[in-house]
C-alpha cells in the first residue's frame, strides 16, 4: 500500500511543481512583453526627438524644440513602468520558487507520514505474527 501512495504523493508532487513553473512562465512571459512594448516606444520617441531637433536646427522653429519635454517625459515614464515590470518579474518568480518549495516540503513530510505508517503496520502485522506464534 506504502508503495502506491508513495507513487501517487510523487505524482502529485511532480503535477503540481510542473504547474507553478507553467504559470510562472506564462506570467513571466506576459510582463516580458510588455516590456518589449515600452522598449520600443521609447525607441520610436528619441527617433522622433532625433527628427524635431533636426527639423529645429534646420527650420529654426521653436514649436519642434516645445515637443522635446512632451516626448522626454513620456520616455521618462516608459523607464519607470520597465523598472516596475522588472521588479513585478523578480516577485513572481520569487513567489513561484516559494511555492515549489512548499510543494517539495509537502511531499516530503506526506512522504514522511506514508513511511511511518508503514512502518507502524509492519509492527503491528509483526507483532500479530508473534503474537500467534506465542503458545503461552
Amino acid at each position: 500500500m506504502g508503495f502506491l501512495d508513495n507513487a501517487k504523493n510523487k505524482a502529485k508532487s511532480t503535477f503540481n511543481t510542473t504547474s507553478s513553473k507553467y504559470d510562472e512562465s506564462k506570467q513571466v512571459r506576459a510582463l516580458e512583453s510588455q516590456i518589449k512594448d515600452e522598449r520600443n516606444k521609447v525607441r520610436e520617441l528619441y527617433e522622433t526627438i532625433g527628427k524635431e531637433y533636426y527639423r529645429y536646427t534646420v527650420d529654426g522653429d521653436e514649436s519642434h524644440k516645445n515637443n522635446f519635454e512632451s516626448m522626454i517625459a513620456d520616455i521618462n515614464k516608459s523607464r519607470e513602468l520597465i523598472e516596475e515590470l522588472e521588479g513585478q518579474i523578480e516577485d513572481v518568480r520569487a513567489k513561484a520558487k516559494e511555492d515549489r518549495e512548499n510543494i517539495k516540503a509537502e511531499a516530503d513530510a506526506r512522504a514522511r507520514e506514508i513511511q511511518e505508517a508503514d512502518e507502524q503496520a509492519r509492527a503491528e502485522k509483526k507483532a500479530a505474527e508473534k503474537e500467534k506464534d506465542d503458545l503461552f
